[in-house]
């Protein structure tokens, strides 16, 4: 089965995130994008990353991410980076 445009963009904001996260240095026990459930809505990504045992998110929405499937840029992009800076 073929990955679809809002997973494969799921997968790359997971790989940018933690490109991001090393490169501030931060230490991060988890990152996860996921999406539907009882959480979130089927048309929302939810990126939570973990850092020093506490879990922190921020939702995306599935135009967001589906932007993102080759490249994160966007709303999306500035979108994580004012979450990482949260992070800080």
């Amino acid at each position: 089965m073929a990955l679809t445009a809002f997973d494969r963009g799921k997968l790359k904001i997971a790989a940018h995130v933690r490109e991001e996260l090393e490169r501030a240095g931060i230490g991060f026990e988890s990152i996860q994008c996921k999406s539907g459930g009882t959480e979130t809505h089927p048309d929302i990504a939810r990126l939570t990353v973990t850092v020093s045992g506490s879990a922190s998110y921020v939702d995306l929405s599935a135009y967001e991410v589906e932007e993102c499937e080759m490249l994160v840029f966007g709303e999306a992009w500035y979108k994580i980076g004012a979450f990482i800076e949260r992070l800080r």
